[in-house]
């Protein structure tokens, strides 16, 4: 009877639970909202109200809905938070507290609401905030001490607010900021301002803060930027002393007054200090209320003086200006009768009559007066000599040390000694900039510089006598700490490394101590030091791990110190299951392992297997049956039917426990391969190992850095390098299947006997074919094998995907984005398949050992020499970098650490992915190191090892992470994600996003965001701006090359505001979609027709033959041997100089800059003059000669991204040994691909490498032609006729792009493409003309950017430069038919600026596009505000040959002679502004009369207002009068209308001021 019951309520219990879990589960994703792991997206909710949300959530994105208002705890719970968007909302109140609660928040967005103001302590308690956005509100006021306690807040946005005043010190206390935008409000530049001025101007350590604000006010600073203040802008004045303090003698009882009277604007704050102590004046809980005061004046009042209110008082006065300090004075106070009586006076201390009055040293009043006796004895002190009581020392000093040297200096004696110090015999007045009288009579001297050595002698005196003491301080280099450990708290058995490096002359040496004892390898079996002592490694924290640990540099000059602490704590949270058992088919008589492993290991863990409920007594049955190992593991051995079933594991400790178990199914089956039964061992293994690696590589580049380590170049070029998103996720699939099959080998050795050697096994023969398809379903490599979906044609046919598929419609991957290069020969590695050549030590190759990478570039390749090229220009070699990055990029490893926790940059092992370039000896440069550090490309799924799952062994090939097209992928990114955030979204104009403005500067770049952990602020000591952003994540490798991508960031807007214009009702998508298409086009063209022929030669122009149409059988993909050799040719023209022109051609106040000071320096770009110059530079200087004796510039072999410390990388030893990585055949092979003669010896190669020393050199370093690495041999051929690369690279290169030509099907020639009026436009594409398009203040170029101005007649003006018409772009259909005036006169869209135009880009401090206009109708038309110029323009435009031009201008003016001559007909302007009006008048051979009886030329174009545009057509005056649509301004804005302007229109608010 009790049994229904029991189950009745045991499920009621659980319908409960599960309502209850459902609800939650409800309420825990919003209606509508996206929820996914620790992220909920709210985004255009239409919410009122901040939604409830999980508790772990820690990414709340609430864009674009209609909150109003935030309440208190509006997040509560929420404290694992790290972003809130709650930007583009109707905000306009947030109450107190309404943050409280989100300690880990690291970014917030409230920009674009309606904000008025913010309480005072909305950001108190939220002290992890990185970035505040608050741009585009209505704030008018900032609290005091608003931004107050927040330590780590690196970026504030203010901008576009209507903040007039600043708070003195608000932003003083934030002592991480390193940008801070301002701009667009109407600031008063008063002394308010000052304290940030003074903040960012006169603090070294803080002038890397970036700055953005404009002055407002007063009428003297309008517009003046932030940057170019100085102190005589601010009506502001330093503190003075009108009254200073002197010494004062008092009863016990009176009152004192202190005098300190001063002046200064804004008035100054007065601090009072006694005996270094702060005075506190007003009520005091230890004092009496009213007892000291601080008086109007400045003046301190001391009410009924005690004897403990004597000792030494100094007035500190501070304003924004500055600070002052009186001298220090002295109170003495001697004990009266204390009833107030006549007698007072007799009981005076006799001893204020020995007091001298010259003494500046602390009085010790309680050596005069015991605190035991307030009664003292009245009889007088004795007097006595002075006597130190401190006296100074030496010291060894270090130069540039941050910190600062103290020399104590203190006597005691009757009358109490003055003090005085004498540096090298002459005495020190008062203090210095460095050197600081302290008023205890100490000197500390700060910053010490090579000046601060000498002797210092402090002089103690009073009228009994004199005592000297002389301290020597000697300065020397001492070692600087460039890495320093980092304090830690480690989990109980976690591994940590402690890293220290320094820098020093000599180079020091590490030594460590742990709690004051020495360190050394052997005192710990887990403790070791690795790499010269830089690395203290501990395999596994205990409890004895825990304490200081003390790194110590020492060289000769003397040695500096460092220490860590290290806590070590227990977890307090149930064990985790790293490793858990998994479901598997067993035979009979085998022996299985169910695997059990805890995430770490810790003391008093417990680890307990069962066997279908039962638990495996480890007492009993722990016999040959069970076996548990110390990893927690389970054997089972000699398995029976009767041992399936299901096994569960269970973890305990203290905190809790946890479980996880596994299906064994047995079957009397002897048919599994050896490998089966590892396969989910090996690959749990795999990943773990494969994913600590990622996860160290990861920690290594972008989270554990030290603030107070230097900059390593080294590490930013792995950070710009490092894959990101799908292309990580495809590089570590790869990588863990190839890990998974080792550990399969592995495992086989150990539990089986093979009746071969396991290294003859082929993984086909390890494993069954249903377990290599499990293996690669568990890495992932199956899912980058899927085909896309092409089907909407709509799309795919006039426009390219992002990731480059579908171009091909039979083959949708050709081309596409992370796919694997194509082959132009089989590759060689070592092993067949995956192994690169050099791996194995001495291995042969036609008879000799491959020559070290490093050993060819330094004997045949590098040259200090340079010899200018007498025909193109330096901006060859930058298009073609430029243009490379739209071709390939191969994936680096996604580990700079082998699986085994061998990290390559500080190894020489070879160990996957570490692939070093071995150091010869007696290298030039490099000594300290035996290799240069290199990290192998990734490998796609299905090649090298992993290759065995796909039926055949597979060589390994390489990922291109880019599409193969030439489709300006750089500019717009290579996956549809990565597009979609370099698009500005906000409104429907088809736009990308752009940065920040700098004065006199166009559209930046945005910049990189906080989470893509790209900082270029780490790596250079003068850079003050974060990195750029753009399609590819290389743009900041140099500033040339940030340059280009700038400039065509600014081409695409501008074409897509140009098309916004003629189709004004194309949504976003399609203006970015056709402005997009425009750019790439222009780039195929610039490539093909200006920049290709320059480098193949007429010859290879020839071979490649003309554009026959689209061949869908090419396949378009990039050859491993174009990118990793052949387009590589580039790097021998490259100039060590970037040279940096202004408009006159004459270098920019800057300088030039040299190459290796030009790696990832963005700031150099927005601060030095901005794109002009670097353009200039480029068009005008020439590109480097290469020449049999001059290849790489050792800017390029011995300075590239230098270190501080560390080796620098040479170029063209990683070009070789890139090629080896990536399996490249020695240059005969493609000799013989090209028809070339196969070399027998050295000499066969005469006839492509004409000098015999180069010839010989090859000899000495390879023995064999065969042996030559195919880049290597490239570039030292002599180059063909008119061409930049010899024949080999001339037919590599005409072999890909005769198939990036004729395998696009989007090839801008290619029929259907482009109209064919539109493809006439293309065709005058010229990089020229973009740059006067979208250049700050270009107006002169040549024609052909890649010729130097001297072979193609000089420089021409902008004006005079072809471009792109546009309206050949116009959507007729959906429009009205065009006016008759454009009959026979199509307007140009592209830019001509008059000199007019030119001066006010220089007068003004803002950025303005010039093509932009007053109306729309004056963008119809470019017409010059004088007639001559307009006729001019006219004519040019229908004569092509000069001797037509000057019969026809000679006919004009007989023509205008004849006609000014008679009588003028009047003609009246017809005043309706809807239609064309047609004017009648006497025509005369097709000329007309305007109204103001002015003769006008057949197809003029003249004003005769602002609001109107008249033509001449043959013999009529056709006038367009421009329609003004309704204004509507806010309230209290009148519309306005310029004197230029037509139409009226609201006038921008002082907040607008840029």
């Amino acid at each position: 009877m009790h049994c229904p019951r029991v189950l009745l309520l045991l499920l009621l219990q659980l319908l409960v639970l599960l309502l209850f879990a459902g609800g939650a589960r409800a309420i825990y994703c919003p209606a509508g909202c996206t929820c996914m792991e620790h992220t909920v997206r709210c985004i255009r909710n239409k919410l009122n109200a901040v939604p409830q949300v999980p508790q772990d959530t820690q990414v709340l994105d609430l864009r674009f809905n209609h909150i109003e208002e935030l309440p208190a705890n509006a997040f509560s719970g929420l404290n694992q938070l790290t972003t809130l968007f709650l930007n583009d909302n109707e905000l306009s109140f947030v109450q107190e507290g309404a943050l409280q609660g989100l300690t880990a928040l690291k970014f917030l967005y409230l920009n674009n609401n309606r904000l008025s103001r913010l309480p005072a302590t909305i950001f108190q308690r939220l002290r992890s905030l990185e970035a505040i956005f608050l741009e585009n509100n209505d704030i008018w006021q900032l609290p005091d001490g608003i931004f107050n306690n927040l330590p780590r807040l690196n970026r504030l946005i203010l901008y576009n607010n209507k903040l007039t005043q600043l708070p003195v010190d608000g932003f003083n206390r934030l002592n991480s900021l390193k940008r801070l935008r301002l701009d667009g409000n109407a600031i008063d530049c008063n002394c308010g301002v000052y304290s940030l001025w003074r903040r960012w101007h006169l603090d070294v350590q803080r002038q890397l803060v970036a700055i953005s604000l404009t002055c407002a006010s007063p009428q003297g600073l309008q517009r003046q930027s932030f940057g170019s203040l100085g102190e005589q802008h601010f009506k502001c004045a330093k503190p003075q002393f009108l009254v200073a303090p002197q010494d004062v003698q008092a009863f016990g009882g009176e009152q004192v007054e202190l005098s300190c009277e001063v002046t200064g604007l804004p008035r100054p704050q007065i601090t009072w200090m006694h005996n270094t102590n702060e005075v506190g004046v007003g009520s005091d809980q230890d004092q009496e209320p009213s007892r000291k005061e601080l008086l109007p004046s400045g003046s301190l009042l001391i009410r009924r003086a005690e004897p403990s209110d004597m000792g030494i008082y100094q007035c500190i006065v501070r304003n924004e200006m500055g600070e002052l300090r009186s001298q220090p004075v002295r109170l003495v106070v001697a004990n009266g009768n204390g009833d107030g009586g006549g007698n007072g006076r007799e009981h005076i201390h006799p001893v204020a009559n020995l007091i001298d009055p010259h003494s500046n040293q602390v009085w010790a009043a309680a050596g005069t007066y015991p605190r035991s006796n307030p009664n003292p004895n009245p009889n007088p002190v004795a007097p006595s000599a002075p006597l130190f009581t401190h006296r100074p020392h030496d010291q060894v000093v270090a130069l540039h040390g941050s910190g600062h040297v103290l020399l104590d200096c203190a006597a005691s004696g009757w009358p109490q000694p003055d003090i005085q110090w004498f540096v090298n015999g002459r005495q020190l007045a008062q203090s210095t900039a460095n050197q600081q009288l302290q008023a205890n009579g100490s000197l500390v001297l700060l910053q010490p510089t090579q000046l601060t050595a000498g002797t210092y002698r402090c002089e103690a005196s009073n009228s009994l006598g004199v005592v000297q003491a002389t301290a020597r301080i000697e300065v020397k280099e001492l070692p600087e700490i460039l890495m320093a450990p980092q304090s830690q708290t480690i989990k109980l058995g976690k591994a940590f490394v402690l890293e220290c490096d320094a820098d020093g002359n000599p180079l020091p040496t590490i030594d460590w101590q742990f709690n004051g004892e020495p360190l050394a390898n052997g005192n710990s079996a887990d403790l070791l030091l690795e790499n010269e002592n830089t690395e203290l490694v501990v395999s596994a924290a205990r409890q004895e791990h825990a304490g200081i640990y003390r790194c110590t540099a020492r060289n000769e000059n003397g040695e500096t110190s460092v220490e860590a602490t290290i806590k070590v704590e227990r977890s307090q949270s149930p064990p985790r299951v790293a490793i858990e058992p998994s479901n598997l088919v067993a035979i009979t008589g085998t022996t299985i392992e169910l695997p059990c492993q805890a995430d770490q290991q810790e003391d008093g863990l417990q680890i307990s297997w069962r066997h279908d409920g039962r638990l495996i007594d480890p007492n009993v049955q722990l016999t040959e049956k069970y076996q548990i190992s110390g990893a927690g593991s389970l054997f089972v051995k000699n398995v029976t039917i009767p041992d399936g079933g299901r096994y569960e594991c269970q973890l305990k400790n203290q905190f809790g426990r946890t479980s996880a178990s596994a299906l064994v199914t047995i079957r009397n089956n002897v048919d599994l391969a050896p490998g089966d039964r590892y396969v989910r061992i090996a690959f749990a293994e795999a990943a773990k190992e494969i994913d600590l690696a990622i996860n160290n590589t990861l920690d290594m580049l972008f989270s554990n850095r030290s603030d107070k380590a230097p900059p390593n170049y080294g590490d930013l070029l792995r950070v710009f390098r490092f894959p990101t998103g799908e292309a990580r996720q495809l590089a570590r699939a790869a990588e863990i299947y190839e890990r998974t099959l080792v550990n399969i080998r592995k495992h086989v050795q150990q539990g089986d006997n093979l009746t071969m050697a396991s290294e003859e096994y082929e993984f086909r023969d390890l494993l069954s074919r249903e377990h290599l398809h499990l293996v690669a379903e568990l890495s992932g490599c199956m899912e980058h094998r899927e085909m896309p979906n092409c089907t909407d044609m709509c799309y795919h046919s006039r426009y390219r995907s992002i990731d480059g598929t579908c171009n091909n419609l039979q083959h949708p991957t050709w081309g596409a984005s992370l796919t694997a290069f194509r082959r132009l020969a089989p590759p060689i590695y070592e092993n067949g398949f995956s192994m690169p050549v050099g791996w194995t030590k001495g291995m042969l190759y036609s008879g000799h050992a491959k020559p070290s990478a490093r050993l060819v570039s330094t004997s045949i390749v590098a040259t200090k020499e340079i010899t200018p090229d007498a025909r193109i220009t330096h901006m060859v070699m930058q298009w073609g970098q430029f243009l490379d990055h739209d071709l390939d990029h191969a994936i680096p490893s996604v580990s700079s650490e082998s699986w085994d926790g061998i990290d390559c940059k500080k190894s020489c092992e070879m160990a996957p992915p570490c692939y070093p370039i071995e150091v010869p000896p007696n290298d030039p440069r490099v000594r300290n190191r035996r290799c240069i550090d290199v990290v192998r490309s990734s490998a796609i799924c299905g090649s090298g090892m992993t290759s065995l799952f796909f039926d055949s062994v597979q060589h390994r090939e390489q990922i291109n992470q880019l599409t193969s097209y030439i489709d300006a992928s750089q500019v717009y990114g290579y996956s549809k994600p990565f597009a979609q955030e370099l698009r500005n979204l906000t409104a429907e104009e088809g736009l990308l996003r752009v940065g920040v403005h700098f004065p006199r500067q166009k559209d930046m770049l945005p910049f990189a965001a906080p989470q893509d952990g790209m900082d270029c602020r780490r790596n250079l000591d003068e850079n003050t701006m974060s990195c750029f952003v753009s399609g590819d994540i290389r743009v900041n490798e140099q500033v040339g090359l940030l340059a280009m991508h700038t400039i065509w960031m600014r081409e695409h807007n501008r074409l897509a505001k140009k098309l916004k214009d003629i189709n004004s009702h194309w949504d976003g998508d399609t203006l970015y979609q056709e402005a997009r298409k425009i750019v790439g086009a222009q780039m195929q063209h610039i490539t093909f027709k200006q920049w290709l022929p320059l480098i193949i030669g007429e010859s290879g122009m020839q071979i490649l033959g003309e554009y026959k149409g689209y061949d869908p059988s090419v396949n378009p993909s990039i050859a491993n041997e174009f990118a990793t050799a052949a387009l590589r040719f580039g790097h021998t023209i490259i100039n060590p100089i970037l040279h940096r022109l202004n408009e006159t051609f004459q270098p920019i106040p800057q300088g030039h800059l040299l190459l290796h000071k030009a790696f990832f320096a963005p700031w150099r770009l927005a601060y030095e003059g901005g794109v002009d110059p670097l353009m200039r530079g480029f068009l005008a200087v020439p590109a480097k000669l290469k020449t049999p004796d001059q290849n790489l510039n050792t800017e390029l072999t011995e300075k590239l991204f230098q270190t501080a410390h560390a080796v620098a990388l040479d170029l063209a030893a990683i070009n070789i040994q890139r090629g080896r990585d990536h399996g490249m055949p020695g240059y005969n092979v493609y000799r013989k691909f090209c028809n070339l003669t196969v070399a027998q010896d050295f000499e066969d190669l005469a006839g492509e490498i004409s000098n015999a020393e180069i010839r010989q050199k090859m000899k000495e370093l390879y023995g064999h032609p065969d042996n030559v690495d195919v880049w290597l041999g490239g570039i030292l051929e002599d180059q063909v006729e008119g061409g930049k690369v010899g024949p080999l690279f001339q037919c590599l290169l005409i072999e890909q792009f005769r198939r990036l030509r004729d395998g696009d099907r989007l090839y801008y020639e290619n029929p259907g493409v482009f109209t064919p009026e539109q493809l006439v436009q293309i065709k005058q594409s010229n990089f020229g003309r973009v740059l006067c398009d979208v250049g700050d203040n270009f107006d002169q170029v040549t024609e052909n950017v890649f010729v130097l101005a001297k072979h193609q007649g000089g420089y021409k003006k902008c004006e005079d430069i072809p471009g792109i018409n546009l309206y050949l772009w116009q959507e007729c259909g959906r429009c009205n038919n065009p006016p008759a005036i454009f009959e026979s006169f199509i307007p140009q869209t592209y830019t001509k600026r008059s000199s007019r135009q030119k001066r006010d880009l220089h007068q003004q401090d803002i950025t303005t596009t010039a093509e932009s206009y007053d109306s729309p109708l004056e963008s119809l038309y470019d017409v010059n505000e004088e007639r001559v110029s307009g006729l001019e323009e006219l004519i040019g435009s229908f004569q092509k040959d000069l001797k037509k031009l000057h019969k026809k201008l000679r006919k004009l003016e007989e023509s205008c002679n004849a006609v000014d001559s008679e009588p003028q007909p009047v003609v009246q302007l017809a005043p309706a502004p809807a239609q064309p009006v047609v004017v009648s008048t006497k025509p005369k051979r097709s000329h007309c009369v305007d109204d103001k009886g002015t003769t006008r030329l057949n197809n003029e174009v003249w004003s005769p207002d602002v609001c109107t545009k008249c033509n001449c057509f043959h013999g009529q005056v056709n006038c367009l009068r421009e329609r003004c649509g309704e204004v509507s301004c806010p309230p209290g804005v009148d519309p306005l209308t310029p004197p230029e302007a037509c139409c009226p229109h609201c006038p921008a608010l002082p907040t607008n001021i840029k």
